[in-house]
């Protein structure tokens, strides 16, 4: 069989958001194996992230307060959106081609369990 991997460039668009900057940069990038994966049915070998663009940064701040009126404090969510531009590398599954085998019926299959019964009974 010949060379049965490809490369392909595709852009991919993640959202993350946490508490933090940096978590919800994490968050993001880490769904692109997930999409990668779930979009394609070849097997894929590497996922190699080229350019990232931040499309959307947003951050949401509110005042906590405990019991309604006290211990005020600011908390902060962070949304990111990016397009990520990955290289691809898979095993295109349509270039495999499988031979196929048949066999005869089987003589059985072993169950160890009752093979040993049926040996103590046979006695």
């Amino acid at each position: 069989m010949g060379n049965v991997t490809s490369k392909k460039q595709q852009v991919i668009r993640v959202e993350g958001i946490a508490e933090e900057k940096n978590k919800a940069f994490a968050n993001a990038l880490s769904q692109v194996q997930n999409h990668v994966l779930k979009e394609s049915k070849d097997v894929t070998l590497r996922i190699e992230p080229i350019a990232v663009n931040v499309v959307k940064a947003e951050e949401e701040t509110y005042v906590e307060r405990f019991l309604f009126v006290l211990f005020p404090r600011v908390r902060h969510n962070f949304r990111v959106t990016l397009d990520v531009t990955a290289d691809i590398t898979m095993i295109e599954m349509d270039a495999v081609h499988f031979i196929e085998k048949k066999r005869t019926n089987p003589v059985g299959f072993s169950l160890p369990f009752f093979k040993n019964k049926i040996k103590k009974e046979a006695n």
